[in-house]
């Protein structure tokens, strides 16, 4: 019996002692693991993100339309300062939709099958009326645009030492957009003539562009985030990060340098008594993002 019962005990300290040297390893072997990433100061690899767009109007002649999407994937990179302050960059396609209303005035525009028409487009030197024979004028209502950006972020890094396998961090700075291009899909309807009074048939205008385009070619966002980097092997981490970006520049171009401030605008609200372009507005708006980040980083 007293047999019996030591060699219970001498199995349960074998049992243990495995135990503790299999705790003991995984350990160390995170450790390990941890440190290698911790040394690495410089981090490159791939990102994926998606999230949600809304707009800011500045202007009572359009309002918010519900949200749209934000998509985007490329290259980030990480340089590390020190173990906890770094800074942060990539080159990112971002594929974006936003969407924008009426507000409380009509909106027209003219356009030639695809291309909307601007003031100089339409308009000869005395402000008389000249279309081509295609030119037809168009009632919106709604808008859905759909760009194409090129992102490259510029932030600071903040992170914690690695805990375990796992280390957390936030970033602030700008992030820098430069369009590529886009197009437009709208709804309203078709006037039968270019007097905006004519009867209006509903249509559908998508893949629309302007002549001379009305995006401007740069915006800004202050962007501040907060994620967790999860060290699963070697130098290799997995990243998660939320993002909310605010946009501090009009989406929509500026006045023109030189000449009439308005001729490359293409939205007309008002005509004179002979159906003639009086006043192209220049719908300003900035943009906000929430955007959920995930990176494979080597």
């Amino acid at each position: 019996m007293i047999y019996t019962e030591m060699k219970c005990v001498i199995l349960n300290k074998s049992i243990m002692n495995r135990i503790l040297l299999f705790i003991f390893t995984a350990l160390s072997f995170s450790f390990l693991n941890a440190q290698e990433a911790a040394n690495n100061k410089v981090q490159a690899g791939l990102s994926f993100y998606a999230g949600l767009n809304g707009i800011r109007p500045e202007t009572k002649a359009i309002e918010k339309n519900g949200l749209g999407t934000n998509l985007g994937v490329g290259m980030t990179l990480n340089y590390g300062f020190t173990k906890t302050l770094g800074f942060s960059t990539g080159l990112l396609f971002d594929f974006e939709t936003f969407k924008y209303k009426k507000g409380n005035t009509n909106l027209y525009y003219y356009y030639d099958d695809s291309e909307i028409r601007n003031k100089n487009g339409i308009l000869d030197d005395n402000g008389i009326l000249n279309p081509s024979t295609s030119t037809k004028l168009y009632s919106l209502t709604n808008r859905t645009v759909k760009p194409l950006y090129l992102s490259v972020p510029t932030l600071l890094l903040f992170r914690t030492k690695f805990i375990g396998y796992y280390r957390y961090f936030g970033k602030f700075g700008v992030i820098n957009n430069f369009l590529l291009g886009y197009k437009y899909f709208d709804s309203g309807a078709n006037l039968a003539s270019l007097d905006p009074t004519d009867v209006a048939t509903s249509f559908n205008n998508d893949n629309m562009t302007a002549i001379r385009k009305d995006l401007s070619l740069y915006k800004g966002f202050v962007s501040i985030s907060g994620g967790a980097e999860w060290n699963f092997t070697g130098t290799t981490s997995l990243v998660a990060e939320l993002c909310y970006n605010y946009g501090f520049v009009n989406i929509t171009r500026a006045d023109a340098l030189t000449g009439d401030s308005d001729k490359n605008r293409t939205i007309v609200s008002e005509f004179d008594i002979n159906g003639t372009p009086t006043k192209f507005e220049k719908l300003p708006f900035k943009q906000n993002q929430l955007v959920l980040k995930v990176s494979i980083l080597f």
